[in-house]
């Protein structure tokens, strides 16, 4: 994550480099540089997730169409828990707190949520590669997909739990 930022850092404009230099003003640009790094890493995860999601209805429609219905109801419910996920990425919390916001987001709690983000960037291409590899419409295959979406799914409540910590704190 940190090498976005510092990517987009190196994008900034005249102005917004001028404005920088002036006390006060580079912690509150480095802050919305940050806020739009995160927004921009959620969207491009939940598209990853929605990828994989067609991906899937691309294997269902391709199984229908060949008769092989056996498995189309379990790998419905996996379609929408993909959907799920990538709707809560997609609309997490921002790694990100306002420059009059009353609980901060420190340093120390922007790292851990990067390393989360990191970590589920590996979980989403893991997933990807599970649909690619779906053999057909086999239960035990189709139920470890669902599985493994749904764990998915229940560790990013790890990444909510980091912003709790921080309200309950008062982002001390």
């Amino acid at each position: 994550m940190s090498k976005g930022v510092e990517r987009a850092q190196d994008r900034r404009n005249l102005l917004e480099r001028i404005a920088a230099r002036i006390p006060g003003i580079q912690g509150y640009l480095d802050r919305e540089l940050r806020r739009e790094v995160d927004k921009m890493q959620r969207d491009w995860l939940a598209e990853q997730v929605d990828r994989a999601r067609g991906a899937l209805n691309g294997k269902v429609r391709d199984w229908s169409r060949a008769g092989n219905l056996s498995g189309l109801d379990l790998a419905s419910t996996t379609e929408k828990a993909f959907d799920r996920f990538a709707n809560r990425i997609r609309h997490a919390d921002y790694g990100y707190t306002g420059f009059f916001d009353a609980v901060k987001i420190r340093e120390r709690e922007l790292d851990l949520l990067y390393e989360f983000d990191i970590a589920l960037m590996a979980t989403v291409d893991d997933l990807a590669a599970r649909v690619v590899a779906l053999p057909g419409t086999e239960e035990p295959a189709l139920r470890d997909l669902l599985e493994a979406v749904t764990e998915a799914d229940r560790r990013f409540d790890d990444r909510a739990r980091i912003f709790e910590d921080v309200t309950q704190k008062g982002g001390r």
